[in-house]
């Protein structure tokens, strides 16, 4: 251990988390240091937290990142309150690389400038959550790493966005989800008035402090030709860009909004099958006769849909199910494609699907799939590369098919199976979920197991366990919570490891544990002894609503 170079130390520590990094760390001075590469950072979000009005632990926070040994830094703030103090950014910008501000109080010009100042290694600037700002028409320097700037649910009008857009002259992914995007045109016309050359290129054609228009943002989108990624929950914008100045290698769309409304022209959709750069595509509500412009993307890597049948469509039932059937079958023909999520948005819907199977050769290359299963179980059987799977119908699977996944998807890091309703524990004591060697994550729906089948699951390598719907029956009194800590010991013992855990009551068990007066219980004392017995537990659930 002590003679290995340096580039097999950060290749070993590559493949471990965070908690294992850190105590591999310890093992000698190269781990140690090893364990501070720069792409280890850069997967490391650092994140303040504003629990109160307290100075001090802001102060703590920044004195913590001045003492590391880090060489660059992922940072996020949740609700930062203490604006006033900007050291933070101009005494570490060298060292920042990200920076993620949710809850932020307000962005103001001191603030912006101060961000200014990571003007080295800056490549990622997020808003979250942001209804004040107040920005002047000052000029700053550019960033010129800052690549990727993403605003969740910013409330911001054009010439904010503008000058947000400045700081990013090599913009290459931009986020914009939520944030009041205005079209209407009596609105456009109001603020736009002159408004009448759309190849106008001046920077400052759409400057308004009044409404944030879905114009400009067409205006930076034709004319960042930079851009490769892009992540839009106003589709509609999209289908206005001009297609050929882009290669887009990612986009994110959602279509939910558009078709409630039932305004959007269903032909402009056409124009997403030129955009055959695509290798990571994600479309949320997309209406089922579109799905045959998603198939001539046949470089698509990455393909995450869910899709929806339009309310006028309703007695189309079958042209539709012709459309879903067609759309699968070409899925064969994407010969590239690793991550494959295709579910149905609208499950009330009266028109009702059969389960489709896949195109067997897709298994020799994906290596996560969430969907269906149809009765032919193609994914238990020939999946062999996976390493992530999500079983949205685990109804159709009986105990023979669900040992299946446990002895034969042997590469599997992260399985979730929901509406497990032939699920017991006399079932799940049966399974070999040991044998999943690799397994990290596992969620279990929708079963009729008690809290007692804790004691059977046995995988060293598990740092997520989760069921929901548990019985909590056989607690009857005080003297029954034994029964409870024995089941934790047990797993303790078992997966010691465990980072997460998830045993939420049914809502009749909850009812009874209330009534029987032993809620304060799993309030504060179960919680309490899991955390005694599980050294790394950062989460502990026993319902999924607030009491």
């Amino acid at each position: 251990m002590e003679t290995l170079p340096a580039e097999i130390i950060t290749q070993i520590m590559e493949y471990l988390p965070f908690d294992d990094r850190r105590e591999v760390a310890m093992v000698n001075e190269a781990f140690h240091y090893g364990s501070y590469h720069p792409m280890f950072s850069r997967k490391e979000v650092l994140t303040y937290q504003s629990l109160n009005e307290k100075l001090n632990s802001f102060n703590e926070f920044k004195n913590m990142l001045k003492k590391s040994k880090r060489k660059l830094f992922c940072l996020k703030f949740d609700g930062l309150n203490f604006v006033d103090d900007l050291t933070i950014f101009t005494d570490l910008g060298n060292r920042i690389v990200s920076l993620d501000f949710y809850y932020l109080q307000s962005l103001d010009d001191s603030f912006l400038d101060a961000i200014a100042q990571c003007c080295i290694n800056l490549e990622k600037l997020v808003f979250g959550k942001l209804t004040d700002l107040y920005l002047s028409d000052k000029d700053r320097p550019p960033i010129l790493k800052l690549c990727c700037i993403e605003l969740n649910y910013v409330k911001i009008t054009d010439r904010e966005f503008n000058l947000i857009l400045k700081l990013a002259p090599n913009l290459k992914d931009l986020s914009i989800i939520g944030s009041n995007i205005n079209s209407s045109s009596l609105v456009l016309q109001r603020f736009y008035p002159h408004d009448t050359n759309d190849n106008d290129h001046l920077f400052n054609k759409y400057n308004s402090d009044y409404v944030f228009s879905h114009k400009n943002i067409i205006h930076h989108l034709n004319n960042s030709v930079r851009l490769n990624s892009l992540v839009l929950s106003e589709s509609h914008i999209f289908f206005q860009i001009q297609p050929l100045q882009h290669k887009f290698k990612s986009l994110v769309l959602s279509f939910e909004n558009k078709f409630i409304n039932q305004s959007f022209n269903f032909m402009h959709f056409e124009v997403l099958s030129q955009y055959v750069s695509l290798e990571r595509l994600e479309i949320h509500n997309l209406p089922v006769e579109l799905l045959s412009n998603v198939s001539k993307l046949y470089n698509l890597r990455h393909l995450i849909l869910s899709y929806i049948i339009v309310k006028s469509n309703v007695f189309n039932g079958p042209e539709l199910l012709k459309s879903l059937k067609s759309f699968m079958l070409s899925l064969k023909d994407l010969k590239h494609i690793k991550t494959l999520s295709f579910n149905r948005a609208d499950q009330n819907h009266c028109i009702m699907f059969p389960t489709l199977a896949l195109p067997n050769c897709i298994f020799n290359s994906l290596t996560s799939l969430d969907c269906s299963l149809d009765t032919d179980f193609g994914a238990l059987i020939l999946g062999k590369n996976l390493t992530s799977l999500r079983i949205r119908n685990g109804d159709i699977l009986n105990e023979d098919y669900l040992k299946l996944i446990f002895t034969r998807l042997t590469n599997l890091k992260h399985l979730h199976i929901d509406r497990c309703y032939n699920v017991n524990d006399f079932i799940l004591i049966d399974l070999p979920i040991y044998n999943l060697k690799g397994l990290i994550t596992l969620k279990i729906m929708d079963s009729k197991v008690s809290y007692r089948c804790l004691q059977s699951i046995t995988n060293s390598s598990l740092k997520v366990l989760m069921f929901d719907n548990v019985s909590f029956k056989s607690i009857k009194s005080q003297d029954d919570l034994n029964k409870f800590e024995e089941s934790i010991l047990i797993l303790s013992a078992n997966i010691p490891t465990l980072t997460h855990l998830k045993v939420c009551m049914s809502p009749t068990c909850l009812r009874l544990i209330e009534s029987l007066k032993l809620l304060s219980y799993f309030r504060v004392d179960a919680k309490m002894f899991v955390n005694a017995n599980f050294k790394r537990m950062k989460e502990f659930k026993l319902w999924d609503w607030y009491l």
